[in-house]
C-alpha cells in the first residue's frame, strides 16, 4: 500500500467510500452485477442529476462536479463521474468499493493542497463497507479526502489520483440505499436470525442473494447456520423480477447437493430477504432448471417475548395486564430478599432476581428460593430462550457467567471484556446474539457479539464485537426492542441527562424524548411497546412522539427475556 493510499484509507478512504456508495452501490461482492431490467429499481428511488464538466473549469470545481456526479452514479453507472477522471483513473477507479455518509448539517471544506491536490473536508454521519456493513460515526467524526489533478493535453483539469469509493451526503444516500436484512439460521434451525445490511435500491435484490450466499460476517459467522451448501453462487449475476413481481434465483450446481429439508430451509431464508417491494414471489432454479420441491419452510423469525411487562412493587412481582397491575403466580414470596432486576424465560421458566447485596435467586413458585450466584456487584441477568441465566460481577477478568435453574454454573470467557466495566447485559430473543454496555479507556460503548455454543445449546463463548449506537456519549443499560433494533438508556448531543435511544444493529441512533430522572428502560416487539421508569418510581410508556404515566411507586420494569 502506497503512503497515499494509507493516508487516504484512514481519512479519505471513508469519504471516497461515501463517494463510492453515493453514486454506486457501495457493496461491490466480487464481480459485476447485472443491471437486469428497469423492474429492478425499487420504487420512489430518485437518482440526482449529473452533469459534465465545464470547459476550462478550475481544480475545486472539477472536485465539486465529481462529488456530485458520483451522487448521481447508481442512476448512469458513474458514465458522468468518470469524465472528471483523467489517466488511468478513469479506469481504475472502483466506485462500489464503499460510502461515506456526510452530514448536511455541517459543512464541506475544500482547500488547495499546492498546484495540483484539492482536499475536502468533511462531517461523517457513517461509513459502508463494500459488503454493505454500515458503521455509525462518533460524535463530531470528520474525515479528509485529497484529489490529485493534471492537465489534458486538451488543457482541461482533471483527477488523475483518489481512492476508490463515493462522498454522499445523508439524504441522498437515504434515498438511493435500504437497509436490507440477510436472514441465517439459529444452531438448531428453528428461527431465522437477521443481518442488516445497506444495498444500493437499484438491483437490490441481486446484492443481497450474493451476500447471503458469502455468508454472515465475522462476529456472527460462528453463532448461526446456513441451508446453502458450501459454494453455492448466483449462477447469473441478477436476480430478474417479471412484470407479476417474481424474483428468479438462479443458483449454481453446488446447491444441488442439498438434501430436502435444507432445500426447504434456504428456500425460506430467499423469501425472507426478498422481501422486496416489488417481489410478490421467489422462484429457485438450479442452472436454469426449476429447483425440486419441498416448498419453503415455514421458519419464525423476530419472536416476542413470552409475556407481559413485569415490575417490582413493594417487594413484590407484578404483571402489567392491560391497565392493571396483578400478582405474577408463577413466582415465589421475595419477602426479606430486598429483590431487584428480575428476569423469567419462557413461561416464567425459570424466575430469577438479584437479592440483597451479592446474591442471585431462582425464585419459583411452590419452591423454596435457591441461590445460583453470589458474587459482588452481580449484573441485571437475561434469561435466553434455552433457560440459561446470563449475569456475573460486573468488574471482573473478562468474563460472563451463566447459569441454569438446576444449579449448573459455567464461565463464559470475553476476551475484548477485559479491563472493562461491564454496566448491562441482554442476550436476544433467538438466543445467537448478546449486547453488552460497558466502560473503559475508550469510554462507554455499546457492543454486539455472537454466541457460541455447543451441540446441546451450552454457551461456549462469544465471538468477536461489532461496536453500535456510536452517536451515544454514554449509555447505561440495553434491552432488545425487536431482532435488529436495540433500545439504550443513555446520553447524545447536549443532554444533561439520560433517555431511551433507539439503536439500529446497522444504521442511525435516534433519542427519544427525554423523562426527568430515568433510571431504567424495558421493551416488549416493537416501538409500541417502549417503557422507561423513573427515579422517584413512575412508569412510562412512549405514546406517539410523548411518554404518558402508566403506573407509580413501581420499579424494575422486564420482559422475559
Amino acid at each position: 500500500m502506497t503512503a497515499r493510499r494509507a493516508r487516504l484509507g484512514r481519512g479519505l478512504g471513508a469519504v471516497l467510500v461515501a463517494l463510492a456508495l453515493a453514486g454506486c452501490a457501495a457493496l461491490p461482492m466480487s464481480g459485476p452485477v447485472g443491471n437486469g431490467d428497469g423492474a429492478v429499481d425499487e420504487p420512489g428511488s430518485v437518482f440526482p442529476l449529473a452533469y459534465s464538466p465545464a470547459s476550462d473549469a478550475e481544480p475545486q470545481a472539477i472536485v465539486q462536479g465529481f462529488l456530485a456526479a458520483g451522487a448521481a452514479g447508481l442512476g448512469d453507472n458513474y458514465a458522468v463521474a468518470r469524465q472528471y477522471l483523467g489517466g488511468k483513473a478513469r479506469t481504475s477507479w472502483q466506485p462500489t468499493q464503499g460510502v461515506v455518509v456526510y452530514s448536511v448539517a455541517g459543512t464541506l471544506t475544500f482547500r488547495k493542497s499546492g498546484v495540483n491536490q484539492v482536499s475536502v473536508s468533511l462531517p461523517v454521519v457513517a461509513t459502508v463497507d463494500a459488503d454493505g456493513r454500515y458503521t455509525e460515526s462518533s460524535p463530531g467524526a470528520r474525515q479528509d479526502a485529497a484529489f490529485d489533478l493534471v492537465k489534458s493535453a486538451a488543457g482541461q483539469w482533471r483527477i488523475s489520483g483518489l481512492d476508490d469509493g463515493v462522498l454522499l451526503s445523508e439524504p441522498i444516500f437515504n434515498s438511493v440505499y435500504r437497509a436490507t436484512p440477510l436472514y441465517f439460521l439459529t444452531p438448531a434451525r428453528d428461527m431465522l436470525v437477521p443481518e442488516v445490511r445497506w444495498f444500493p435500491q437499484r438491483n437490490a435484490a441481486a446484492y443481497a442473494v450474493r451476500a447471503l450466499l458469502e455468508g454472515p460476517s465475522p462476529w456472527l459467522r460462528d453463532a448461526v447456520t446456513t441451508a446453502f451448501p458450501e459454494g453455492t453462487r448466483l449462477a447469473v449475476e441478477s436476480v430478474p423480477i417479471d412484470a407479476a413481481g417474481t424474483a428468479t434465483v438462479d443458483l449454481t450446481a453446488a446447491v444441488a447437493s442439498a438434501g430436502a429439508t435444507d432445500r426447504a430451509l434456504l428456500k425460506a431464508q430467499l423469501a425472507q430477504v426478498l422481501r422486496l417491494s416489488r417481489i410478490r414471489a421467489v422462484n429457485v432454479t438450479i442452472a436454469g432448471l426449476p429447483m425440486p420441491d419441498p416448498a419453503a419452510k415455514v421458519v419464525a423469525r423476530d419472536p416476542a417475548p413470552s409475556g407481559n411487562l413485569e415490575l417490582l412493587s413493594g417487594g413484590r412481582l407484578l404483571r402489567l395486564s392491560g391497565s392493571a397491575l396483578q400478582p405474577v403466580k408463577t413466582v415465589g414470596p421475595l419477602a426479606g430478599l430486598n429483590p431487584r432486576n428480575p428476569a423469567s424465560g419462557a413461561n416464567g421458566v425459570p424466575q430469577v432476581a438479584l437479592a440483597g447485596p451479592d446474591r442471585l435467586v431462582v425464585a419459583q413458585q411452590g419452591r423454596r428460593i435457591r441461590t445460583l450466584l453470589r458474587g459482588e456487584h452481580l449484573l441485571a441477568p437475561s434469561v435466553d430462550r434455552l433457560g440459561w441465566v446470563w449475569s456475573g460481577p460486573s468488574i471482573g477478568p473478562g468474563e460472563l457467567t451463566v447459569a441454569r435453574a438446576d444449579g449448573t454454573v459455567l464461565v463464559v470467557d470475553v476476551d475484548w471484556l477485559e479491563g472493562r466495566e461491564i454496566r448491562s447485559i441482554r442476550v436476544s430473543r433467538d438466543g445467537t446474539r448478546i449486547a453488552v454496555v460497558s466502560t473503559g479507556p475508550d469510554g462507554p460503548t455499546v457492543d454486539l457479539a455472537g454466541i457460541v455454543r455447543d451441540d446441546s445449546g451450552t454457551p461456549q463463548r462469544l465471538g468477536e464485537r461489532v461496536r453500535v449506537g456510536a452517536r451515544l456519549t454514554d449509555a447505561t443499560r440495553v434491552v432488545w426492542v425487536d431482532e435488529a433494533t436495540l433500545a439504550v438508556l443513555g446520553t447524545s448531543g447536549a443532554m444533561t441527562g439520560p433517555t431511551m435511544h433507539l439503536v439500529p444493529i446497522t444504521g442511525r441512533t435516534t433519542a427519544l424524548p427525554p423523562v426527568e430522572g430515568a433510571v431504567s428502560i424495558a421493551a416488549g416487539k416493537g416501538e409500541r411497546t417502549l417503557y422507561l421508569g423513573t427515579a422517584d418510581r413512575v412508569l412510562f410508556t412512549l405514546q406517539g412522539t410523548s411518554w404518558v404515566k402508566v403506573a407509580m411507586n413501581v420499579t424494575d420494569p422486564t420482559f422475559p427475556g
